[in-house]
Parts: structure tokens; sequence; C-alpha cells
């Protein structure tokens, strides 16, 4: 597949929308993560999976590749900051941080680009519906219409 520089304009497009929603989720995303800080009789294991959930609507609501990578990072570096202990310090350095932090940008990457993938997939697919509809309706030479 040749990569040219308006599938890599499409790829990594930035619009205001797509920054207003990675946003708006982002925020919901620390929102419900600071109300379950609050409430939970636990503090360990509930950011990450909820930023992961957070990547994966961006991925989905948004075009591209951009934001759901951004949004990776950014959940990385706001789970360590704002919910592990030391709080809002980063400390990489606790024993089982880096592999726990590497694992959660991983699954965030592969789960952003599946969901890109897939979107990119079906517009393809719908493309070529579209072709098939307008080859299949068009007259064809050979058909006779009565008068």
């Amino acid at each position: 597949m040749k990569i040219t520089r308006s599938s890599l304009k499409r790829t990594f497009s930035f619009s205001w929308r797509d920054l207003l929603v990675s946003a708006a989720i982002l925020l919901c995303a620390t929102g419900a993560c600071a109300l379950l800080h609050q409430t939970a009789d636990t503090i360990d294991g509930f950011a990450s999976p909820v930023y992961v959930l957070a990547v994966l609507l961006i991925s989905r609501f948004t075009s591209g590749y951009l934001f759901g990578l951004i949004a990776a990072v950014l959940g990385v570096i706001g789970v360590n900051y704002v919910f592990t202990y030391p709080y809002m310090a980063f400390n990489f350095t606790i024993s089982g941080y880096p592999l726990t932090m590497f694992t959660f940008l991983v699954v965030s990457l592969v789960t952003s680009t599946l969901t890109t993938k897939t979107k990119e997939q079906d517009r393809l697919r719908m493309e070529n519906e579209k072709v098939k509809m307008r080859i299949c309706s068009a007259p064809s030479p050979t058909t006779f219409v009565p008068l």
C-alpha cells in the first residue's frame, strides 16, 4: 500500500470538533476516576481501565489516528500524575509502575489503532457498495426497452 500525502493528511487530520470531543471524553474520564477515588474502598486499579475506555471512545468518535494516540499518551501521564501514589507528582520508579504504565500505553495504542482501522475499512466497504450499486443500476446497452 502506497502512502501518499493525502492519505497521511486524512489519517492524522486535525479538526476543532475532534479536539473538543477528545477533551470532553478525557474530562469525563478524569471526573469518573476522581469520583471513584473519593467513594471506593480501594484506590488501586480503576483509573487505567477508565482511561483505556476513554481512548477507545476517542478513537471511535474522532477521525484518524491523531487524537487516539494523543489520548493514549495523555492517559498514561494523567493516571501516573493524578491517580497513583505519590499523588500530584510523577513517579515512574516505584516497583511495577514502569511495566504497568508501559502496558497501559501499549493497550491504549493498539485499541486506538484497531478502532481507527475498523472505521477506515467500513468507509472503504461503503464506497465499494456505492460503486456496485451504480454499476448494477446503470442501463445495459444490450437491454431492450419496448416503446
